[in-house]
């Protein structure tokens, strides 16, 4: 990977134990001193911050939220001490990044952004290189092998255990995740208590992940996409995302966009986000529509226009199906 030859790339390589430890090594780097578990990058690197909360025993989490201002290279090296690693990420505006796990490359990109989750351990070795200009949000959790140990019930289970063996899984973050991670971002800054808000969403995000992953066979799941299938079928994701005021985009022409035949494209999106094209698409689009009303400007009439419908008895169907309740009846949604 080259990188832009007016600027020194900042290099950090640690072999943390924890995220706290990470925090306090880098801010050693960086040459500043971190202030309750967090630290505002100085401008010469980034412009954004890190911070780490440990939830309880065994369970903690970081936030990172930067433009970075140089080019960066980081290396994770592996520690004795076992422990369950989990990225969710996003990187946009994007010219070069590179990230690999050992000796298996996660994605070398050429598209503007790349979103993913990501779970390895503390037994294996990390590289990161990321461009100046790059903007970065991501939520980093760490479990202690007795931290799993007491919250699975089934310790037994293959998947389990595929948790201590398998090195790195990669998984594409799907429009539920996307939302939380956006809430916690946001820091609660409406709320009376925004560390609750934010842990409360943390610990929703993680049983939602874990929940599945304790569901799918882990190993068969990560061998099923190329890194070039996941980065197609990631930007297929984005399309359904963001055209939720239009008609369903036609099969072929999403096809052609993500480099697949139309079956191809079907299966690995289902195989991705456990749902088909339009389910998914659809989906979103009722929860978009929810999210407009929850906030109590629009009308029924005026969201549904505003997702796409001419139809008002239209949307009311597809909005029960969703929900088990009309439009007007949306204070009654959990």
């Amino acid at each position: 990977m080259n990188f832009d030859k007016n600027y020194i790339p900042l290099n950090y390589s640690s072999s943390p134990s924890g995220l706290i430890e990470w925090l306090n090594g880098f801010s050693r780097h960086l040459k500043i001193k971190p202030d309750d578990n967090k630290i505002e990058y100085p401008e010469n690197f980034a412009s954004g911050f890190a911070k780490v909360h440990n939830i309880e025993p065994g369970l903690t989490y970081r936030i990172v939220d930067y433009d970075l201002n140089t080019d960066f290279i980081l290396n994770r090296q592996p520690v004795s001490k076992f422990s369950l690693i989990i990225y969710f990420y996003k990187y946009t505006n994007v010219e070069r990044l590179f990230i690999s796990i050992d000796d298996e490359i996660i994605t070398i990109e050429d598209e503007s952004t790349f979103s993913a989750v990501i779970m390895t351990n503390s037994f294996t070795s990390q590289k990161v290189e990321l461009s100046k200009g790059t903007k970065v949000k991501g939520l980093t959790l760490q479990l202690s092998a007795d931290w799993l140990r007491e919250k699975i019930q089934e310790t037994d289970s293959s998947n389990y255990k595929l948790f201590r063996k398998q090195n790195v899984f990669k998984d594409l973050l799907n429009a539920k995740e996307q939302k939380l991670l956006n809430e916690i971002f946001a820091g609660g800054s409406q709320s009376f208590t925004p560390l609750l808000y934010t842990n409360t969403r943390v610990l929703r995000l993680l049983e939602g992940f874990l929940e599945n992953m304790l569901r799918v066979n882990l190993s068969d799941f990560s061998k099923t996409l190329t890194i070039k299938d996941f980065q197609s079928v990631a930007k297929i994701e984005r399309i359904l995302l963001e055209n939720y005021t239009s008609d369903f985009p036609k099969i072929e022409n999403l096809a052609r966009i993500a480099l697949m035949s139309e079956t191809k494209l079907k299966n690995a999106f289902k195989k991705a986000y456990g749902m088909g094209l339009f389910e998914y698409y659809q989906k979103n689009r009722m929860h978009k529509a929810k999210e407009l009303l929850n906030m109590k400007k629009y009308s029924v009439s005026e969201v549904g226009v505003m997702i796409g419908y001419q139809n008002l008895s239209n949307f009311s169907s597809a909005f029960k199906k969703e929900f088990g309740h009309l439009p007007r009846e949306c204070n009654k949604i959990g």
